[in-house]
């Protein structure tokens, strides 16, 4: 489950405590898009729903009908709150209504896990990757649907915010509609009005970010080569350079194609390293050409890029200050503008860099003439077609109906995120904030009928974990409210089923295996289904497997801990076991074995409960411990399967070796061959396996078979171990100068009417059995020795 902020520090992030009640949306924070604005939307909204935050007869007016202004005005009235949202525009999402530009929800997240992925994965107006006009058109019918249900939300076109005031503990707003002012106080007021136009410089022809233009158009090319200038090194500018760089590029689709080129996670393994240490604002182009240039010619990368790139622009990209400073750009767009840069260098066609601040830009013959720039230490002074600045918003401009009260917001946010930067770390929200505003999406924005259904959707998603390859970072990943380790660790306790969807073949995930040894090992508890991509290869292993369509899960991505897996497994086998030798004991009847003398049980009960301490405090012993006593076979070296069928024979293996014990001391240990030692280096092996391979295991009948000292075997009556011809090893060890040394037959206790006849008499008659066993072994080790000796 992912974590959020502490309520408190939402609350700081978003207003001046000095100004209670007025709210501010992402006015300073890093990363500002689309979806990021929703997500500090939600968790402002989630912040105000604590107790004493809000009265239950609070009037909020919320500010902006954009991304964040939609998102927590619908927030804040599915709370219970009377909402009224202003926009000066005649529709909410005006400014991305009919843009060509394609929105996606997480790209600017890479290298972090999940940043290809084309679905939000929000509560509520939720979308998917497309473009601008797209995503607005299904989220304002989603918004109009929303508010024709929610009486309490209102939303009020063309109406622009004039004035903000303190009126005693209220705030009085000045909105000016059809040319007349109208004055309204509010309890709480969320500004979420952007952040301005570009700042504008000269003669410069603005270019909005959102909006239809013909810059990079062929009608805006009457000749080639264009020339171009972008002024700007944040997000929008090195989406621009690449827009005039790249044939036909389409941001997402070229993102996918680059990191495509790479099978593995090695670019978002170097870009992390080249970006370690490294200060904001620092420059990470020395760090770049170190570790991702080697790997950009390994991969073949700058060979493929300069095919794609255009041969009829002369692109001109300055900044003030580095190109690539840290974490001025989301990394991957510093990366990919890096790459092709260097691939235009490799085909000669390189693109120029300037420096500096534009301070003017004047209009002349044939262009533009930009002032305060320089290239390699002198002005730029030619003439360019097209001038791009990207040198961010006038938010002094946007935010003056504020007047004082932005100015102290400025001062109080610039101090607090100069002393705490995780607090401007970009948001990606999390579960408690998803599971909180969906159960109110149910509640309030759903007719009865179709309650029933999302509710059994939301319980469904809660108990599946769906694991895949991450396509931006090619490694496997988990998705869901629990981690797998978490589910392991209960296993069989589990008071719920749980569905692991594997949407990946199994090959791709390393210890797929143990995957399948859990779900056997919860006792149907864990419910396997395959996805399209691996269905028939899981069935290989798992013939019953389900296939199912593929996973969509709005729990983030994480790398995919397989580690302490197995660990787990045989925690739950000893549990398992634990209980079945506990109830043998105390009833004094034991399951394949028949009854036990009470006096057997009672010195058996405290063995096991020292042995049951050592083997859990040791997971390494206990994994040795129980291999051994769940398969004999040596060449797969196979652990417990997960089947519950075998679990009363392996309890009966331990109860007839805690039963040996007391006539020959024995205690469990790490072995070539067995899971117990005794007599200082002699080896035994207790085992409920019933089958070698494919075959019984009394097909082995030779003591080199077993490689040890003593068996102590429940499932199977029938092993008989022969003597042996040839040398003897003593106790275990290699006899000394012996060409064609053996071992002599061992000890062989096995679940027969014999042994079953001996549990049943009193302890001092199984002691006594067992005694007469252990001396006849080493009888037959001291006769072999004194032969070899003559």
């Amino acid at each position: 489950m992912t974590v959020g902020l502490p309520f408190d520090d939402w609350l700081l992030v978003a207003g001046n405590p000095a100004d209670s009640g007025l709210h501010f949306i992402g006015a300073f924070d890093r990363r500002i898009t689309f979806y990021s604005q929703q997500v500090r939307a939600l968790r402002l909204a989630h912040a105000l729903s604590r107790p004493g935050k809000l009265k239950p007869n609070d009037n909020i007016a919320v500010v902006g009908a954009g991304a964040a202004g939609v998102t927590a005005a619908l927030g804040l009235a599915l709370l219970g709150n009377d909402v009224t949202l202003y926009d000066p525009a005649a529709s909410i999402l005006q400014l991305q209504s009919a843009s060509p530009r394609l929105l996606h929800p997480h790209i600017y997240e890479w290298p972090g896990l999940g940043s290809l992925d084309d679905r939000a994965g929000l509560p509520v107006l939720d979308w998917s990757a497309n473009h601008g006009g797209v995503v607005c058109t299904q989220l304002k019918a989603d918004f109009d649907a929303a508010e024709a249900r929610l009486q309490n939300l209102t939303f009020k076109p063309a109406h622009t915010l004039t004035s903000l005031d303190r009126a005693g503990a209220r705030w009085r707003l000045g909105l000016t509609t059809n040319g007349a002012i109208t004055h309204r106080q509010f309890d709480h007021v969320v500004l979420a009005i952007g952040f301005g136009d570009e700042i504008s410089c000269g003669a410069a022809i603005p270019v909005h970010y959102w909006k239809q233009n013909s810059t990079g158009s062929a009608a805006a090319e009457p000749h080639s080569p264009a020339t171009y200038i972008v002024s700007g090194n944040g997000d929008g500018g090195l989406t621009d350079l690449l827009n005039l760089l790249i044939q036909d590029f389409d941001h997402v689709g070229f993102t996918r194609r680059f990191l495509n080129y790479f099978s593995d996670d090695a670019l978002r393994v170097t870009t992390e390293a080249a970006c370690a240490g490294v200060a904001v604002g620092d420059d990470l182009e020395t760090a770049f050409i170190t570790h991702l240039l080697p790997l950009f010619g390994e991969w073949g990368v700058l060979d493929r890029l300069s095919q794609l790139l255009r041969s009829d622009r002369k692109v001109t990209i300055n900044s003030f200050g580095p190109l690539f400073a840290a974490a001025k750009a989301a990394q991957l767009n510093q990366v990919m503008v890096f790459a092709v840069l260097e691939a235009a260098k490799q085909v000669d066609r390189p693109v120029q860099r300037s420096s500096g601040y534009v301070t003017d830009v004047v209009a002349s013959a044939g262009g533009f003439q930009v002032s305060g720039l320089n290239v390699e230490g002198a002005p730029l002074t030619e003439t360019l077609e097209h001038v791009i600045l990207r040198h961010g918003p006038d938010r002094a401009l946007r935010y003056s109906p504020a007047g004082a009260h932005f100015e102290a917001y400025r001062a109080h946010v610039t101090a607090l995120l100069a002393a705490r930067p995780d607090l401007n770390v970009p948001p990606v929200l999390d579960s408690e904030t998803y599971d909180f505003f969906e159960a109110y999406r149910i509640e309030k924005l759903e007719d009865h009928a179709s309650q029933q259904a999302s509710q059994i959707s939301v319980a469904t998603a809660r108990a599946t974990l769906v694991m895949g390859i991450d396509p931006a970072a090619h490694v496997p990943v988990e998705r869901g409210s629990r981690r797998l380790l978490d589910i392991a660790d209960k296993c069989e306790r589990l008071t719920g089923n749980i569905v692991l969807h594997l949407a990946v073949a199994p090959a791709k995930i390393a210890g797929s295996a143990d995957i399948v040894r859990l779900a056997r090992a919860s006792g149907g508890r864990i419910v396997l289904v395959a996805g399209p991509d691996g269905v028939s290869d899981w069935q290989k292993l798992v013939p019953t497997i389900d296939g199912v369509p593929a996973a969509v899960s709005h729990y983030p991505a994480l790398a995919l801990d397989m580690t302490g897996l197995g660990e787990a497994i045989d925690a739950c086998l000893l549990r398992l076991l634990d209980q079945r030798v506990r109830s043998a004991l105390a009833s004094c009847h034991c399951d394949t074995l028949g009854p036990l003398n009470g006096s057997i049980a009672g010195a058996v009960e405290p063995t096991w409960t020292a042995w049951h301490a050592s083997l859990k405090a040791d997971k390494a012993l206990l994994s040795a411990f129980l291999r051994w006593l769940a398969d004999v076979e040596q060449d797969e070296r196979s652990p417990w399967n997960g089947d519950h069928a075998s679990i009363p024979h392996l309890a009966t293996a331990l109860v007839m070796m805690l039963a040996t014990h007391h006539g020959e001391p024995l205690e469990p240990a790490f072995a070539d061959r067995g899971n117990l030692k005794f007599s200082h280096n002699a080896v035994a092996l207790g085992s409920g396996c019933q089958m070698v391979g494919q075959q019984p295991i009394a097909i082995w009948d030779q003591p080199d078979q077993w490689g040890v000292d003593a068996l102590i075997l429940s499932g199977s009556s029938e092993v008989e171990v022969l003597d042996p011809p040839g040398r003897v090893l003593d106790g275990g060890k290699l006899a000394m100068g012996m060409a064609a040394a053996r071992r002599v037959r061992p000890v062989v206790i096995r679940n027969d009417k014999q042994w079953r006849a001996r549990l049943i008499g009193d302890l001092a008659v199984w002691r006594a059995a067992v005694e007469a066993e252990f001396a006849a072994l080493r009888a037959r080790q001291d006769k072999e020795l004194e032969e070899l000796s003559k």
